[in-house]
């Protein structure tokens, strides 16, 4: 937006008293005023009706207010009063611009440059809007005239990057994006430069940069919400982070924002912590000896009480398993001395830190009491469930609630009825979370619609153990901005043409084996104007995710109990069918994809999970140890396979991978699920190959889980058709088995 100065000697010739309010009208626009602004233009259009300065000041507040449409016929007016001013037609080509016509913007910024040749911010913009209408040589050309003018104009820069960026060239791309972020020191546009670059870092794989870059962004512009998600969705699983105090705060920003899932910054925080050298070298010895665990606490105690007051660290404790060996056996350690104490003395005795034990209490319940319980353990939990009922100091008695809550479900072990009276504030999220949202879970569950009862023995078996062990069990989730369909099936697949897209406005989606919401909130954050239905074989599962929706305030999504096999029940057809890691659960999951098939619309899409027989080494063997020890699959069973697998100095290699931050080893029903599951397949790309073009599916794409194993394939295989063609996948995957991880991700056409 670019106003021109009012005419120095009055807006006729002879003194006019509109010319002060007409000065005061630029100088409030300038100031980013645009109320007061929009006041003082209106008072010199009382007196003169179509004053092009006024309506050029009201056009640019209505812009500046989301009120781009509004700002187009107010430019209009003002180019009819003064046509050959290029500041007025620049400002109508930006107006038509952000109203989204840009043809007709490109019109206008065409004129501007007519006027005013060497006007770069006219050139840039052009540019943008022959960027927007997919003519790219023409915007590329408008870059460079705006550059030959203005050398470090970012418009320009930052254009040049979002084209280098889809021609694939995404070094030249960070080049671009970099060279306009630093032209941009001191301004508020710097934000949107950092984070266009921290993204592009990202995919590049130059991940410590790209968080210095999402960072600053969050730093410049705290009130941008996508600027946190950026960060949040770098920072996943990192293993590097920021420096400094100041991330620190950002980091614990990020845990207590509902758009973010704190699981995914475990491994950051992890990191930050073991900045302090006490913290680092307790962590290390621990891991070097886990066996010396008790001693080791005994002889760093200064650094374990800093460590467990670190407000990093009581984050973590409150917000997300912590997937780290060390810390669970320094917290396993902690529970049982807290619990030996506290059995052995007399309830007027033992005044052990509250806020600690609830902490503690809300991870175990986090990780579903995965941490190994020795039997002296068992006798003191039963002995204080027994003495605390008896107790008439009511202060002891809830540390004895908030210790059971370490060991045992509230909600199981005591319930509502057996609580004191009056808890002190220090429990209420304990209470929250162990009491009151497994009651309004087991509410929910009753009113579930279902199609029939399970009828598949493989199905049934499934279906015990995700009732028992409802997964993933998640806190808070990472938001996104609806997109619609189109756009994001083509963000998805670029490689797609335009003819390829899906039309539909609407789409009807099927979340297939929705688990407890994770999935279906991921769904509903993502595709706009949705019509979702959410299918899952466990009830537990089905009604913690309502009760998840709910707390974000979603009430659209249809939830249904059943089978895949029994999908057809539905009796409903869908454009998009999700299904993530659950086909591959099913006897027969050839079947399964079948059942699917048919309930997707002609020309539907579907985006798959299936496991990796090459990604899941690791856990082919675990299972086989499994089975030769006789490990039960329960909570006991899973609880004594970890324990044997963190303290095995000597642990084979394919095994190691499991006790990864980044793996599901971490609680109960995680590790059931990647180790102990009652049915499991595995495939090659080759064979999935097979199965879909059995089932009468079309393949389009692979999802690889980073953007630097995509452009190592691009480069190895510059054929677009490559990338829609799963036996080139598969010869790439065996030069590069890391590639997928443990699970397939890609996406399928019905005919």
């Amino acid at each position: 937006m670019v106003l021109s100065r009012p005419p120095p000697g009055g807006l006729g010739g002879a003194f006019d008293p509109t010319l002060q309010l007409l000065h005061q009208a630029v100088a409030a626009f300038n100031a980013g005023l645009w109320a007061e602004a929009e006041r003082f233009a209106r008072q010199v259009l009382a007196v003169r009706k179509n004053d092009p300065s006024a309506l050029n000041v009201l056009g640019g507040a209505a812009m500046n207010t989301g009120r781009s449409e509004a700002a187009v016929p107010l430019f209009e007016a003002a180019a009819r009063g003064q046509p050959r001013n290029p500041f007025i037609a620049f400002n109508l080509g930006e107006a038509h611009r952000r109203a989204g016509r840009f043809r007709e913007a490109a019109g206008a910024l065409r004129r501007a440059i007519q006027l005013k040749p060497d006007f770069a911010e006219a050139h840039a913009y052009l540019g943008e809007a022959y960027r927007a209408l997919g003519r790219s040589d023409e915007a590329e050309a408008a870059y460079r005239r705006a550059l030959a003018i203005q050398t470090q104009l970012p418009t320009a820069l930052m254009g040049l990057g979002a084209l280098a960026r889809k021609a694939g060239d995404l070094e030249l791309a960070a080049r671009f994006l970099g060279g306009a972020r630093d032209a941009l020191a001191g301004q508020p546009s710097r934000a949107r430069a950092c984070s266009q670059l921290g993204e592009l870092l990202l995919d590049l794989g130059q991940r410590p940069m790209a968080l210095a870059a999402l960072d600053e962004a969050v730093r410049l512009a705290p009130e941008v919400p996508g600027y946190w998600r950026q960060l949040a969705h770098g920072l996943r699983d990192s293993k590097v982070a920021p420096e400094g105090a100041v991330f620190r705060e950002t980091l614990l920003a990020l845990f207590s924002r509902p758009d973010v899932n704190p699981r995914g910054l475990a491994t950051a925080a992890l990191v930050v912590l073991r900045r302090d050298h006490g913290f680092d070298g307790l962590l290390d010895a621990i891991s070097a000896d886990p066996g010396g665990v008790d001693r080791i606490i005994a002889e760093r105690r200064a650094s374990v009480v800093g460590l467990l007051a670190d407000p990093v660290f009581r984050s973590l404790m409150v917000a997300t398993p912590i997937p780290d060996v060390a810390v669970e056996l320094i917290l396993t350690s902690l529970r049982r001395d807290l619990l030996l104490e506290a059995a052995d003395a007399s309830p007027t005795t033992g005044a052990e830190d509250l806020d600690l034990i609830c902490a503690l209490a809300q991870q175990c319940w986090l990780n579903e009491y995965v941490y190994l319980v020795t039997p002296e353990e068992e006798v003191a939990l039963e002995a204080l469930q027994a003495a605390s009922a008896h107790w008439d100091d009511d202060e002891m008695r809830w540390r004895a609630v908030a210790l059971i809550g370490c060991y045992l479900r509230l909600d199981h072990a005591l319930g509502a009825a057996n609580l004191p009276a009056d808890p002190p504030a220090l429990l209420t999220a304990l209470l929250r979370q162990q009491i009151t949202e497994p009651r309004v879970e087991r509410e929910l569950a009753t009113g579930l619609r279902s199609l029939r009862p399970v009828q598949d023995p493989t199905s049934r078996a499934v279906q015990v153990q995700y009732e028992e062990n409802p997964y993933p069990r998640w806190t808070r989730c990472g938001l996104g901005e609806p997109t619609a369909f189109r756009n994001v099936i083509a963000a998805a697949l670029p490689h797609l043409p335009a003819s390829e897209l899906p039309a539909v406005a609407s789409p009807r989606v099927l979340v297939a084996g929705c688990g407890t919401g994770l999935e279906t909130m991921r769904v509903v954050t993502t595709y706009q104007d949705a019509a979702v239905v959410a299918l899952d074989l466990s009830r537990a599962s089905l009604a913690y995710g309502a009760r998840k929706l709910g707390e974000y305030g979603i009430q659209t999504v249809e939830l249904v109990h059943g089978d895949i096999l029994d999908v057809a029940h539905l009796g409903e057809r869908f454009d998009l069918i999700e299904s993530f890691g659950v086909v591959h659960h099913m006897a027969d999951p050839e079947r399964g994809l079948t059942e699917l098939s048919k309930v997707l619309k002609p020309g539907g899409l579907m985006r798959l999970g299936l496991y990796s027989e090459l990604g899941r080494a690791g856990v082919v063997s675990a299972r086989g140890l499994i089975t030769a020890r006789g490990y039960d699959a329960d909570s006991s069973g899973v609880r004594q396979l970890r324990r044997e697998f963190m303290t095995d100095g000597n642990l084979a290699p394919d095994l190691q991978g499991l006790l990864s931050p980044v793996s599901d080893f971490w609680t109960t029903s995680d590790c059931r699920d990647l180790l102990f599951h009652v049915e499991e397949h595995r495939f090659s790309l080759l064979q999935i190959d097979d199965m879909i073009a059995r089932v009468g599916l079309t393949f389009l794409g692979m999802e690889p889980r980073h953007g630097p194993d995509l452009l190592r394939f691009r480069a190895e295989y510059p054929a677009v058709s490559s990338l829609r063609t799963l036996r080139d996948w598969h010869v790439f995957e065996q030069r590069h088995p890391e590639t997928f991880g443990e699970t397939y991700r890609f996406w399928l056409r019905r005919a």
